[in-house]
């Protein structure tokens, strides 16, 4: 009858690992805690985290390299009562041969960032309390307009009510700052597009034997500041300020340790705050999607999540915006070619509301590989690379993303850290509308102090 607790079993073992990095404070935690402040900054230059749905298929079976503990290197943390506080400063210098992502005008620079962060957590044997916040202030040498000051607020509570009943509370507000290469941004922006964006969720699971039911209800708000172009227009982005409501159901079976089924119900309703935008309806809308999929965790070799699913998004203005549908698909996985490197693999289609003029909706759909090897014990290198390509069906066009980085961290002591990394992107949008293809290369050195 092992087999037929393997869920909570596993998932509660997930769930003690998990918290004892917290505590840790290491930087993958800081990372992982923070993704609202623009994530691709803090810890990729180019590669931002991925964006599948699935459930966490971490069963403890398997550990990364960046998730492996060291316990003469982890980060001890400050003890204030019942809790754990992890403080940390990360010093940058970057540099970009691009800046306003402009070929025809190529513009190269150098930024000095600054980014604190702070995560308060709770160690209580039951139930969890978790408080953090983040900012990365970047100053740039001689293009001073492409200044940015993004910052990320985090409470979330966890309440055990029963061994196989939680509830977890999330609330966050944060200053974001858009990239072209991962988000529908128009390149040739003298000023970057930012937005402010709040989010409350609740998220309930609950564990039975075999079995695993997850419900998550969440609201989500945007608003955006005005753009400035190259020709000097300035653009009022209101259009794009709206209030999404989401909620998932999930079931999941397991049928051992190390596999089990799961499907999904997903649902959305997308409420924008101006009725016209270009003299076109708004995009009020409402999508569905509906997934079945694996999860498994096999030890020593490969842990992940593959589902397929069907989407569909209807528009209350049906006569202006196409009501779309069709196959989606998530998979990710990590592979453990041994206990000195992790291979990360993303397969993504996605149907996903479209911030642009005169368009509804558009497909998702990116690869993305990436290899942690551990070089030395105190020493991770990163290779990444990822090819993505955004379909607007009412447009009849396109924009394709090809990126790469290479990076590594070094923790010299507990307190101390180096990190470096160099990327580059291209962006090549066809139609109109999409602006300007580009090509952007970026460095970036860093020096981290922690506690």
């Amino acid at each position: 009858m092992t087999g037929v607790r393997s869920i909570t079993q596993t998932r509660a073992a997930s769930r003690h690992r998990t918290a004892a990095l917290w505590l840790r404070g290491t930087l993958i935690a800081a990372s992982a805690l923070t993704p609202a402040v623009a994530a691709a900054q803090t810890s990729s230059l180019l590669l931002p985290p991925a964006t599948t749905s699935g459930d966490d298929y971490d069963r403890g079976h398997n550990v990364g390299v960046v998730e492996r503990g060291r316990p003469e290197y982890d980060a001890l943390g400050v003890r204030l009562g019942s809790f754990i506080v992890n403080p940390q400063l990360n010093t940058s210098i970057g540099y970009s041969d691009n800046i306003f992502n402009d070929n025809t005008n190529k513009k190269s620079d150098v930024y000095t960032s600054f980014e604190p962060y702070v995560n308060v957590a709770s160690d209580w044997s039951v139930h969890q309390l978790r408080l953090t916040g983040a900012a990365d202030i970047r100053r740039f040498a001689k293009q001073t307009i492409r200044n940015q000051d993004a910052w990320n607020v985090q409470g979330s509570g966890r309440i055990d009510v029963t061994r196989d009943l939680t509830v977890r509370l999330d609330a966050q507000a944060d200053r974001t700052y858009e990239s072209p290469f991962s988000a529908d941004v128009v390149a040739n922006l003298i000023e970057p597009s930012r937005y402010l964006r709040t989010f409350l969720g609740t998220r309930t699971s609950y564990d039975s034997g075999r079995s695993r039911v997850i419900g998550t209800i969440d609201r989500t708000s945007y608003e955006f500041s005005s753009v400035r172009f190259a020709d000097g227009l300035i653009r009022d982005q209101r259009y794009r300020d709206r209030v999404t409501y989401a909620g998932t159901g999930t079931y999941e079976l397991g049928f051992s340790p190390s596999l089990s089924l799961y499907a999904r119900l997903e649902a959305d309703r997308n409420n924008y705050g101006l009725a016209q935008a270009f003299g076109a309806p708004n995009r009020d809308s409402n999508g569905y999607r509906g997934v079945f999929g694996s999860n498994f965790d096999i030890a020593g070799v490969a842990r992940g999540t593959v589902g397929i699913g069907y989407s569909y998004r209807k528009f209350d203005a049906s006569q202006t915006y196409r009501t779309t549908s069709g196959l989606s698909v998530e998979a990710r996985a990590d592979w453990f070619p041994s206990e000195l490197t992790t291979v990360g693999i993303l397969l993504q289609r996605r149907l996903i509301d479209v911030d642009l003029s005169n368009a509804g909706s558009s497909w998702d759909n990116r690869i993305r590989v990436t290899v942690d090897h551990e070089l030395l014990y105190n020493l991770i290198v990163t290779v990444g690379g990822e090819v993505s390509k955004r379909e607007y069906p009412e447009r009849s066009s396109s924009t394709q993303v090809y990126r790469a980085e290479v990076g590594s961290r070094y923790q010299i002591t507990r307190w101390l850290g180096l990190d470096a990394n160099i990327g580059y992107g291209s962006n090549k949008p066809s139609g109109v509308g999409l602006g300007n293809p580009f090509d952007e290369l970026r460095a970036r050195f860093s020096i981290r102090i922690r506690r």
